[in-house]
């Protein structure tokens, strides 16, 4: 099983790998800085030789965002809380903190972030730079979370963006293509707890009434896994703080079960004979959605909204306008229905609020982000992603730049209407490209 606690995403040699195994890159050279001032020398030292750096994170995309060709930075030693004040509802946070870090230092003093994605082993400049959400359509993603931050830019200058500095606006989603990002300011709120409940339903059901599904709790999401007939509902509600059943397992104990027994050792054997014999990945799938419905749990908001870490899989990810989630959701469901597809892994609707952040999947609109997940032949693999995306093109998805994707700039362009200001804005604050990788210069310049 793979291991939770934070690592350089690379491997012997000395390459770039990233969690997933699916990316690889070769930098020229890796740099660890524990300061402000030690980045600022690294990207001086890089524009003057004409030379490129970029930041890894924690190497948790199954897109080439992070990867670097030249000079790879790690933020690894510039983590933790610089300031908290709980009245403001504020937490300052330096770039390479885990967000899993994050959310145990604010628990501890009776605070949490409003929403989290799945996973929580990102680094926070990494989970905002990518559009990282969760699954509400009350709370936006991760990145609008953000009411200030401090980065490095291409001229090795400090930039402090405040609220109000119109450019934070293009900055909270920065595809690590603006700079360095060495320290945020979020939103935080008292701790909470949350309720789960599950509820199976027909597949055409959550076809028919995905909006009110997105409605009907405070964070919501539908999973299917390919090959059944029905959709699982997850729903959580906010719970009293005494309201834990200590004749149950707690939160920490049922993840224990999950990380440990299911998805380090029952899962794998059961993607292993799906590869094996494919005709058994329906019937599997079939299992695996009977032991996922469970009695209602509670816990702590950011344990109770997390998955357990999966197994290596790849994953891509589609972002639409709320009213055409459902059109996308029967599309996903006809091509497996009938494109032959064996897939071993759920797909997923989540929910997201729109905002205003320029280069945000969620920019300008409330949404709907399916994902579609995918474990064991990657020749089979390839086939139903880019089938997935010949049908989420159709509706003019958005893609999350976290997954894997293949859009073009002009691609791009279409979908995102302030493109062209944050192009600007990069011009701004890297005119040389110091931070830029061949991800970037396929979505952004290609």
């Amino acid at each position: 099983m793979r291991s939770l606690e934070p690592r350089l995403p690379r491997d012997a040699r000395g390459d770039f790998v990233n969690w997933a195994e699916n990316v690889r890159s070769t930098p020229r050279a890796w740099c660890l800085p524990t300061s402000e001032a030690a980045v600022s020398q690294i990207v001086r030292d890089a524009k003057a030789r004409g030379g490129r750096v970029h930041v890894v994170g924690s190497g948790h995309s199954w897109s080439a965002i992070a990867a670097p060709d030249d000079v790879a930075i790690s933020l690894d030693a510039m983590s933790g809380l610089v300031s908290v004040d709980a009245a403001r509802g504020r937490a300052v946070v330096r770039a390479g903190t885990r967000l899993r870090t994050l959310n145990d230092a604010l628990d501890a003093r009776g605070l949490a972030l409003p929403i989290v994605g799945s996973i929580v082993h990102q680094s926070i400049g990494g989970v905002i730079g990518t559009g990282t959400h969760g699954s509400s359509l009350v709370h936006g993603n991760l990145s609008s979370l953000v009411s200030a931050m401090r980065l490095v830019t291409g001229s090795g200058e400090v930039l402090a963006l405040d609220e109000g500095d119109r450019r934070l606006d293009g900055a909270r989603v920065h595809l690590g293509a603006l700079g360095v990002v060495t320290e945020v300011s979020l939103a935080v709120v008292p701790a909470f707890r949350l309720a789960e409940t599950v509820e199976r339903i027909s597949f055409a059901e959550a076809v028919q009434t995905l909006p009110e599904i997105a409605r009907s709790a405070e964070f919501s999401k539908v999973w299917w896994l390919p090959g059944t007939d029905d959709a699982l509902v997850f729903r959580y509600q906010r719970a009293r703080s005494d309201e834990l059943d200590s004749r149950r397992p707690s939160p920490r104990s049922l993840r224990w079960f999950d990380d440990v027994v299911m998805h380090g050792r029952v899962f794998p054997w059961l993607v292993a004979l799906g590869r094996r014999r494919p005709s058994m990945i329906a019937p599997l799938n079939r299992v695996v959605l009977r032991s996922l419905v469970h009695a209602r749990r509670i816990g702590r908001s950011d344990l109770m909204l997390g998955t357990p870490m999966p197994i290596l899989h790849r994953e891509t990810e589609a972002a639409m306008s709320l009213h055409r989630g459902a059109e996308a959701l029967d599309r996903l469901g006809a091509l497996v229905r009938h494109g032959s597809m064996h897939v071993m892994f759920p797909a997923e609707m989540r929910f997201v609020r729109g905002d205003t952040t320029w280069m945000s999947p969620a920019e300008g609109v409330d949404t709907c982000q399916l994902g579609a997940y995918a474990a064991g032949d990657d020749a089979a693999i390839d086939r139903y992603f880019r089938a997935f995306w010949r049908e989420m093109r159709a509706i003019s998805a958005r893609p999350h730049w976290g997954k894997e994707l293949d859009h073009d700039a002009a691609e791009v362009r279409a979908l995102y209407p302030k493109f062209d200001r944050f192009q600007a804005l990069r011009e701004e604050l890297d005119p040389q490209r110091t931070f830029t990788n061949r991800f970037l210069g396929l979505v952004l310049d290609g």
